[in-house]
C-alpha cells in the first residue's frame, strides 16, 4: 500500500471523527479540534488525490482545507479580542 493511500485513509478517518464529534454535540464549529481536524484531514485528502490526479476530489479538499484554516483563524481572532474577565471575589466574612 502506497503512502498516499495510507494518508488518504487516515485523512478520511480524521474527517469522519470531526463530523461525528460535531453531530454528537461534543464539539461545535467554534472548537479548535473540529476546525483543525477539518483543515488537516482535507489537506491530506487533497494530497492523496494529487497522485494519481483526481480533479474533483483534489479541488473539493483544497477548498475544504482552506475553510478549516479560516475557521481556526476566526476562532483565534475572536478569542484574542475577547475581553479578559477576572472573577469576582466573594467578600471575606469575619
Amino acid at each position: 500500500m502506497s503512502a498516499m493511500v495510507i494518508f488518504g485513509l487516515i485523512a478520511s478517518a480524521v474527517l469522519l471523527l470531526a463530523f461525528a464529534m460535531l453531530n454528537l454535540g461534543k464539539w461545535t464549529t467554534d472548537d479548535y479540534p473540529y476546525q483543525i481536524l477539518n483543515f488537516l484531514g482535507a489537506g491530506f485528502l487533497a494530497a492523496s488525490a494529487a497522485n494519481p490526479f483526481n480533479a474533483g476530489v483534489f479541488f473539493t479538499e483544497i477548498i475544504w482545507s482552506a475553510l478549516g484554516l479560516y475557521g481556526v483563524v476566526k476562532i483565534w481572532r475572536a478569542r484574542r479580542q475577547a475581553p479578559v474577565t477576572v472573577p469576582d471575589r466573594a467578600p471575606a466574612t469575619v
